[in-house]
């Protein structure tokens, strides 16, 4: 259990044009999709609630709730539409999770929730051998910079914020592992540790 109310954000409603169909609906197992392995092991990591943006007729694992993004919008649409759905609750915190790292593994969210909690910075990313990857954690406090900024959607957020995002060292490749074809996953299969 954390210290804070936290949710997790997954984006999934891209149509996965390269992948050759919704990354969301993938199976990193017989009978597991995507978007299954990342609802349980943010459901593991105590994330209350777990929103899902998904293309229409996708539909997440409990206790994730759904809601239906825009395949051919940008990201930073669908985290829009995400947050929204925390805007009237005591939530503290978002992870924001591309539903292409579904090998992320608990220990991970761990590590950045207690590094939240030791911080409290307003942005927390993990890292695996000096590459930034997901999911990142965003705190009430950037929020309303997410929900305006311009350009480069949360990246230009995390660009805003500089020196002032903390970075957590994880031993989990899966943070930096995006699967972005088919070809990623055969790789990861064929060898490439989770945690390393």
């Amino acid at each position: 259990m954390t210290g804070f109310p936290f949710g997790v954000i997954i984006l999934g409603a891209g149509a996965g044009t390269r992948f050759g169909g919704p990354k969301a609906m993938a199976l990193v197992e017989p009978g597991i999709r995507f978007i299954d392995r990342v609802v349980s092991v943010a459901r593991d990591a105590g994330a209350d609630p777990i929103v899902a943006v998904l293309p229409k007729g996708v539909a997440p694992p409990a206790p994730a709730r759904a809601v239906v993004g825009n395949s051919a919008s940008e990201q930073i649409s669908s985290l829009r539409l995400g947050l929204m759905q925390f805007a009237n609750t005591v939530t503290e915190a978002v992870l924001v999770w591309p539903v292409d790292h579904p090998y992320v593994v608990v220990e991970s969210i761990r590590a950045v929730l207690d590094s939240y909690t030791r911080t409290r910075a307003t942005i927390v990313i993990p890292t695996h051998n000096g590459r930034r990857g997901h999911p990142g954690l965003f705190a009430r406090a950037c929020w309303r910079e997410i929900m305006t900024v311009e350009q480069n959607g949360a990246r230009g957020v995390i660009q805003a914020y500089g020196s002032r995002v903390v970075e957590v060292p994880v031993h989990d490749a899966g943070v930096v592992r995006n699967i972005d074809r088919t070809t990623d996953m055969n790789a990861f299969q064929e060898g490439d540790d989770v945690v390393s």
